[in-house]
């Protein structure tokens, strides 16, 4: 049986056909960040934890995958001023938008679940970070996502974050700061005496997961527009282009400040600095890439840099054991990304002569996941903490997770030169820190330092 359509209903189906299709596609790449996140933790933590953090990345995303299919997307997409109603467990998808969207914003969950993951680095159970995972993917976050992008209430305020700065980055790195918090510190993290071990372990993999991150970012941010139709496609191309220059500034800004503090150094030049540097910048411009010019995107780039230097250093002073940089990159650039659609958005902004009233909507909203995340995450890892799932024991902690739950370390060292590859970690660790019996300590100026 043939069905007629009229040319009006042609390009209607047309129209949806390539929205539909955008949105998918760039869920998909969204998707690949979780590689991007398994290797920039890989590369953060002491060799005798590889693997277990890139299981607790590889299992966070399972587990959003499953949750948003059961109640997140529901709750994020459905009808509500809260939470929605709706959508639970796919029902009432056929024939709609939905599969598509539920693709992107599954992706997107499983990201933003991957930035506390950082706060679990070395010193929490896998099974307690699996809750975790859950209690993040199934209530915790879908909530914030529906205020934000499913007719929630904040949407209804005008509140202005197309990919994300406040909903996801600075709400989820929130939450990793409760985590390491909670969780103390490693054991001797703040004994000079062992300073160097604590440095990143692979900067290889640092530099190769930023790069991989700086593109599915692009469609990260870009693809949140949800659509290519009619005028969609210059607000994708704008967020795009946005995108890439913050990025690109915001790296470039950490290499040019830790140069000029390292310049009569052996360590000038730091590979750490300068990806972290370029996660700031995309961070910070993730919420307003759509609505603002080229010339914001960079200033928006280095002022995310300069968030994150001076976040690295706050919480370096404080003795916040955050291997990862979790709360310096998302939670500190995040926290202004949320602020700048009322600065730079050229229609609502207070430099296009706009007055002062989106500003205001974004420090609600700022505010807002703050008592949220703060308050939910507090009490989900004061459960795990009460039924023993937060921490493992001291005994494992200095094992290594790898070692004492998994199996082994991440890679096999019989390929390694003989020097590494006799006994394992032990060599791994001594070769290392013969190596680096002449690097400056942990707070001094060290080429292999990823905080300041």
């Amino acid at each position: 049986m043939s069905t007629d359509f009229s040319v009006g209903e042609k390009f209607d189906l047309l129209e949806n056909t390539i929205d539909y299709f955008w949105t998918q596609f760039a869920g998909i790449v969204v998707l690949l960040m979780q590689l991007g996140f398994a290797f920039l933790e890989g590369g953060c933590v002491r060799y005798k934890n590889m693997q277990s953090i890139m299981i607790k990345v590889y299992l966070n995303t399972c587990i959003a995958v499953i949750c948003w299919w059961l109640v997140g997307y529901g709750i994020c997409m459905g009808s509500g001023k809260f939470a929605g109603t709706d959508f639970y467990a796919g029902s009432n998808f056929a024939g709609t938008k939905h599969y598509s969207h539920w693709v992107l914003q599954t992706s997107v969950g499983a990201a933003a679940n991957s930035i506390v993951s950082g706060g679990a680095v070395e010193r929490m159970s896998i099974i307690g970070y699996c809750f975790l995972s859950v209690a993040f993917s199934s209530f915790i976050y879908p909530i914030c996502a529906h205020w934000t992008w499913g007719g929630g209430w904040l949407q209804e305020l005008g509140y202005i974050d197309l990919a994300g700065s406040g909903t996801i980055h600075f709400m989820s790195a929130l939450g990793a700061l409760v985590l390491t918090v909670m969780l103390g510190a490693r054991k001797n993290r703040w004994n000079e005496k062992y300073a160097n071990e604590f440095n990143p372990s692979n900067t290889t993999y640092i530099c190769l997961s930023t790069l991989s991150l700086y593109t599915c970012w692009i469609f990260f941010n870009a693809g949140s527009t949800t659509a290519l139709s009619n005028t969609m496609a210059y607000a994708a191309g704008r967020a795009t282009t946005n995108t890439i220059i913050a990025g690109a500034s915001g790296g470039l800004t950490l290499m040019v400040l830790h140069y000029y503090k390292n310049r009569n150094e052996k360590s000038k030049f730091s590979l750490v600095m300068i990806c972290n540097g370029n996660l700031a910048g995309l961070v910070a411009v993730t919420g307003s890439c759509d609505g603002i010019e080229l010339w914001a995107a960079f200033v928006i780039g280095i002022l995310g840099g300069l968030t994150y230097w001076g976040f690295g250093i706050l919480i370096h002073k404080f003795k916040v054991d955050d291997p990862v940089d979790a709360f310096p990159i998302h939670g500190g650039c995040g926290l202004i990304g949320a602020q700048f659609p009322g600065w730079f958005n050229t229609e609502k902004g207070i430099f296009y002569g706009h007055g002062a009233k989106q500003w205001g909507i974004q420090l609600l909203g700022t505010v807002v996941w703050l008592g949220w995340s703060v308050v939910l995450h507090a009490i989900v890892i004061f459960v795990l903490k009460i039924l023993g799932l937060l921490n493992v024991s001291h005994e494992v902690e200095e094992k290594g997770l790898d070692y004492a739950q998994c199996g082994g370390g991440g890679f096999d060292y019989q390929l390694l030169p003989p020097v590494l590859s006799t006994s394992g970690y032990e060599n791994v660790k001594s070769a290392i820190n013969q190596k680096q019996d002449n690097a400056p300590q942990y707070g001094q100026e060290n080429d292999q330092q990823q905080v300041l």
